[in-house]
C-alpha cells in the first residue's frame, strides 16, 4: 500500500474505468461502444484495466 501523486494518466484511467461499467448499463451504450473500433475499446478497457490494478494494489492518489 502507498500514495502517490495522480498524473494525467490515473485520471484517464479513472474515466476509463467509470465509462466501461456505464456502458453496461443499456443497450443503446453497449451498442454505441460496438461501433468504436477494436483498438479503441481495447485502450478503453486497458486504461480501465490499469485502473482497477492500481485499486487492487493499494496504492493511494493525492494530488
Amino acid at each position: 500500500m502507498g500514495k502517490r501523486k495522480a498524473t494525467e494518466q490515473d485520471m484517464a484511467n479513472i474515466v476509463a474505468e467509470w465509462a466501461v461499467r456505464q456502458i453496461h448499463n443499456t443497450d443503446a451504450s453497449r451498442a454505441a461502444f460496438r461501433n468504436l473500433s477494436p483498438e479503441v475499446q481495447g485502450q478503453i478497457h486497458g486504461w480501465a484495466a490499469d485502473e482497477r490494478q492500481r485499486r487492487a494494489d493499494g496504492i493511494t492518489l493525492t494530488d
